[in-house]
Formats: C-alpha cells, structure tokens, sequence
C-alpha cells in the first residue's frame, strides 16, 4: 500500500467522464475551482438531488491523487446497498482512468463477501496469473486482463482500509476516531488518502461527533475530503468546517464565518490559504415547482371502509404510471402493502425494505432498479423494463443514492430534509409522462391532528425525533408548492435552525413545541456526550490515543455489554441470524467448519434482527441449535445464530411470547403470541 505511486497525468473532466456529454453548473464549478482548492482541504458540495455531485467528488479526488499526492480515495456512503450500487460506478472509473495499471479496490461493509462484483474481482486475479512480486507493488495488466482488482490481504478484518481505493460504508471510517485496540491501523488506513462521504445529512447528533473528530485527524494527517449533500443545515455545515480546520492548524481555536453568506446550492472549503464558500447555479431541469398535497394514509381499522389511499392511487394511476409510496418502518410498509393489494394486481405491486434474508433483499433491490431505474444494459433513461403500471411500497431503503425514478411519490411525514431528499425520486429522469402525472406531486400523509396539536404515530417517533417531526409539520404547512431549489434552504432552518414557535399557535400547540424542544435539547447532549467519551482525543491533545486513552472497545462483539463496543450508531442492539427451513439445515455438514463457498450460502439466508426482547435472548445463547460450534472459529459467522425454521417457516423463542415468519411477500414477520 506504500507503494502504489499515483499518476501524473492530469486528466480533463471529460476525459474521466467521457459519457457525460454536457456538465452541470456544480461541475463547472468544481472544475473551475480546483486550482483554488488546493489539498490538503475539505470541500462540502450541497446541490439538490440529480446534480452529478459524484462525479465532481471523483474529479476532485483524481486531481487531488496526482503525484505526489494523495494515494487513493475511500467512498463512503450511509447503508451497505448504496455502498454496493457505488462499488460498481468506481469499478468502472477506475478501469477506464489507470487501463494501464493495477488497481487494487475494496468493497467494505458486513456482506461484502456475497457482492457478485466484489467476487469477480478477487476471481479476475484468481483466474489469470498477473505479474506481482507482492501484494503492493505494480504490477503491468496484460491486455484484456481486468486492470482493478481485490488483493485477497487486504480483504482482512482491519486491513480493508489500507488498499489504495475504497467503497463502502461511512461506519468503516468512522471507526478509525474510537477508542478501539487497534485504531492506528484505520487511521493509517485514511491518512494521505481522499475521503468523501456521501448523504452527510444523514446523520445524527452521535455519528456528526464522530464525524468532526475523524475530520479533525483526517486534516491533521493530510487527508483531503469531499462531504456530499443535497440539504445541509447551516450550524452542521459550520461544524464540519471548523472540525477540519481545527485539525488542519493543529488548535482549539475556531474561525470567524461571518463571512461565510451564501446560497444554496453552494460549495464551501477550507485549506491552508482560506476558507471560503461559493454559490452555484442549477441545471434548467433541476428547477422545478413540486407540488404538495396531503393525503389520507391511516391503516382502516374496519376493513368494510377501505383504504382511503389505496382508492386515491388507483384513481391516479386508472392510465398507467408508476408511483412510489415510502413508509418509515417495516411494519408500516407491510401494513401498506398488505391493504394495497386490494387495489392493484400482484403483477403491479411490489415491496421493499430492510427486513428481508438477504438473498431476497438483494433480489427485490435488483427488481427496483430494473424497472425503476434506467435501462440496465444500455443506461439509457429510456427503459423498456419499465412497467405500464406499478407501485412500490418501501421504506428509507430508496430513500439514499439509488438511481430510481417515480411519475407519483406517497411519503409518509418525516424530517424536511429526508422528504426533500425522498422527492429526489419522483421525476428524476427526463422521460415522458401521461398527461396527469406531468407536474411532479409529493403525497405526505398527513398526521392525525387532536386539537391544533399534531400526533404523530408510534413507529414514526421511534426513527424520528418528535420535534424536527412537529417542525416539519408545521413548515411543510406554509408550502402548497416548494420551488426546488430555492424553497430548500428556507425549510431546512426552519426545521433545523434558531426558530421560535409561530407566534400564532394555540396555547396547546406551543406547549408542545417547548416540550418536545426540551426532550431534544436533552436527547443532543446525551448523544455528544457518549460521543466524546468514546472518541479518540483531537490530534492536539497531549493525551496518548494507543494507551493513556484508549478503552480498547471491541469492534466486533455484539454479546458485550453497549459500553463495551465500538459503536458508530446509537441504536437498539442487534443481533445477525441466520433462518434455515429443515430442507436446507440438512444440507450442511454441521460437525465441520463451513468454507467460503458454504459460509457465503448461509449468508445469503442472514438478516439482521432488532427487537429488544429476542436480541438479548439470542445473544445468550451459546448451545449449539443455536450457535453450532464450529461458527466460533468462523470470522464471518461467529456473531451469527441460526434459527432453525419449522415447516411453516416460523421460530418460536423459548418462552412461547413470540414468533418469527418467514413470509415470501412480506419478509421478516415477528408476531406476540402472548
């Protein structure tokens, strides 16, 4: 990894990105101001959703990465399935950009090993001899050799981060600034590397934390970054500014932003000649008027009454379309589905979310982005995949950096900035539409009201804070149209900035509105402070991150205590299981350790299970029904369980209180029987 020795042939925008036949203004930009924004730095780039903001991360970093500096890049992205969709957009990047050179490119998030790219490329080396005298050396590709493989070392625990190019999840990086055993190795892993992380609005007060911390090590270790994001409010934008910058001069010391006036769309930066920010213009199809309407999306408790949002999207999609409906948990999109199906033909409806075995995950993501997305050989906008009529219920798994496209989108409420970023589906793509869905229309459904107050239900809380809910309520009221993208600032500070209760609001409604401000007022400091203890100290301290303060958390160990374990997210504990019917029990061997291939199948029936009761049950269990012994000495297995299915695909826990289905439509169903 020492070794790899960048290039220093400077290439143009359109040479690296030879089908891209005209640039967006962000690009311009980007090209325009690369000269300026000299490494090492870190450049926030905020553009509605559609903009090329990949591609200008990229330019930057491949300008950045000629010699002699930075060696690679790492992308990091918020969830495994966008980490997968990336890996193959840089596969081909980095083919076309070093033809003449070996490459060596990782995928890095939990499941790796079952990406079908990630396993041609280890094959490509498997397969044809390449001439390489050790693992980091440069080796010359014969012609019609893959040229970007997988050094099997570097596949490693730990080790991932030390190849020179990266794709996977912002967890892997953000590992590198815990108080973990071996946290020098991601650390070196990143240092003299281009980082950029994508959706940075996605994360809360917990992963922010860390994020500064790493910014500030990534600064001090000469790491140039790129933070993507399509909505950014301003205090979080400052602090990741100040974070870098902090690190950049090695002191506590903050700077002045009252300079820093902008608007949105925009491009900030800091380096060791200045920190300034610059205002971008948007592509012509960018600016759009999205309308809004809200809808009636409640579950009827009487099946006689119908599902009032079912008979609305038929009558919207009586003349075909394709319409996209996002639920905030698991339960809710079932539920949804499972009324819609009154209303449309199995042929026409389809569902999507996390709580799927992989394999079927995987399958159904696939489905949604041949017929949602562009044409799958040619990438072309038009798709004849494309069905004449269909809906997809889904949860946040389509929300983030999958390439989808929807004539009609149904959101259920949720933080402003996440819808803006749900609308970035909805009319993605230039294509016709029929005559009823040509101006592009966000459903939300509304919330029930009790009073002036709105009640926001249980699952919804559970993801979201009640605050940022009510505030998006309330902004979202004051818009029966968001202009894109000037109306996109305005609404994020109103959701996230220094704003009072409407002066106007009942009594009722501003006792609220304090309440909940409270609760997150406390929920904020909670969050940072469990940050700050398990965080590295800054690049500045005095303090020794190897000994003095490293509490040496586990990384991997999900039966420790949470104050034990290396987390990059606050959440509920989980637990990764595997589910195998009889038929398929029987086809191992379980007296002998699985090999990669028999590892790889039984990962492929895994998924991850979040429910407080079954978790910790699970996590106690060492017998071997439930954890067979020779997955102890498996490094992909040894956190799994296996759950042993009957013959109506259904797990019962000990105490007879719940049970787990395994639904070919629906996925994972866990019922109380008790």
């Amino acid at each position: 990894w020492l070794k790899w020795s960048q290039s220093e042939q400077l290439f143009s925008f359109e040479q690296l990105f030879p089908t891209i036949e005209n640039r967006r203004p962000l690009q311009d930009a980007v090209v325009n101001l690369v000269d300026r924004i000299t490494s090492p730095a870190i450049a926030i780039i905020e553009a509605p959703m559609g903009e090329g903001k990949t591609e200008a991360a990229l330019f930057l970093a491949d300008r950045w990465g000629l010699a002699p500096g930075p060696r690679g890049f790492y992308i990091a992205l918020p969830t495994q399935a966008t980490s997968n969709q990336m890996f193959s957009r840089v596969t081909n990047f980095l083919s076309s950009r070093y033809e003449n050179k070996l490459v060596h490119l990782q995928l890095l998030h939990g499941h790796a090993s079952l990406s079908a790219e990630f396993q041609v490329l280890k094959e490509s080396k498997e397969k044809e001899p390449i001439q390489i005298k050790s693992v980091h050396s440069d080796g010359e590709c014969c012609e019609g050799e893959m040229n970007v493989i997988a050094a099997e070392w570097f596949t490693h625990r730990k080790r991932g981060l030390l190849a020179p190019f990266g794709v996977g999840t912002v967890d892997q990086a953000l590992l590198a600034a815990l108080q973990t055993r071996h946290v020098f190795v991601r650390l070196f892993g990143l240092s003299h590397k281009t980082i950029i992380i994508d959706e940075v609005h996605a994360y809360d007060a917990y992963m922010s934390k860390l994020l500064e911390r790493l910014l500030e090590w990534l600064a001090a270790s000469g790491s140039p970054v790129v933070l993507l994001s399509a909505t950014l409010p301003k205090s979080k934008r400052t602090a990741l500014l100040q974070a870098y910058y902090r690190g950049l001069h090695k002191t506590k010391n903050s700077f002045d932003t009252s300079h820093l006036e902008q608007t949105y769309p925009c491009i900030s930066w800091a380096n060791h000649q200045e920190i300034n920010t610059y205002s971008i213009a948007v592509s012509p199809e960018i600016t759009r008027t999205l309308a809004i309407e809200w809808v009636n999306g409640q579950i009827p408790q009487d099946e006689e009454q119908g599902f009032e949002l079912g008979k609305k999207l038929q009558s919207a999609l009586a003349d075909g379309g394709c319409a996209a409906v996002i639920c905030n948990t698991v339960k809710r999109a079932q539920d949804v589905y499972k009324q819609l199906k009154r209303y449309f033909s199995p042929e026409e409806l389809d569902l999507f979310h996390a709580k799927y075995l992989f394999k079927d995950r995987d399958e159904r993501e696939k489905r949604a982005l041949k017929h949602f997305g562009k044409d799958p050989e040619t990438n072309a906008i038009s798709n004849p995949k494309r069905p004449f009529r269909a809906v997809l219920v889904a949860t946040q798994v389509v929300e983030q950096s999958l390439d989808l496209d929807f004539d009609l989108m149904v959101t259920d409420i949720a933080p402003i900035d996440l819808i803006l970023q749900r609308s970035g589906r909805l009319h993605r793509h230039q294509r016709p539409r029929l005559p009823n869905l040509t101006n592009p229309t966000l459903w939300i459904c509304r919330p029930e009201i009790e009073g002036e107050v709105p009640k926001f239900d249980v699952g919804s809380t559970y993801v979201y804070d009640e605050h940022i809910l009510l505030r998006s309520v309330l902004a979202l009221a004051k818009y029966p149209q968001i202009q894109i993208p000037s109306d996109i600032e305005p609404l994020i500070e109103a959701c996230y900035g220094e704003v009072n209760c409407p002066s106007d609001a009942s009594v009722e409604l501003q006792n609220q509105w304090q309440k909940t401000k409270t609760e997150l007022e406390k929920e904020l400091v909670e969050m940072q402070n469990s940050a700050e203890q398990v965080t590295i100290p800054s690049p500045y301290s005095a303090y020794d991150i190897l000994e003095l303060c490293n509490r040496r958390l586990e990384e991997d160990r999900p039966d420790l205590h949470p104050l034990l374990q290396a987390s990059t997210r606050l959440s509920e504990p989980t637990v990764a299981v595997v589910c195998l019917l009889p038929d398929q029990y029987d086809q191992f061997n379980w007296d002998e350790k699985p090999d990669l291939p028999q590892t790889q199948k039984l990962l492929k029936h895994s998924f991850t299970l979040q429910h407080k009761s079954l978790v910790f049950q699970l996590l106690g269990k060492f017998d071997k029904d439930v954890y067979p012994t020779t997955w102890a000495t498996s490094a992909l297995l040894r956190n799994y369980r296996l759950l042993l299915l009957d013959k109506n695909a259904c797990w019962y826990d000990d105490d007879g209180k719940y049970q787990i289905c395994l639904d070919p439509e629906l996925g994972i169903v866990i019922n109380k029987l008790s």
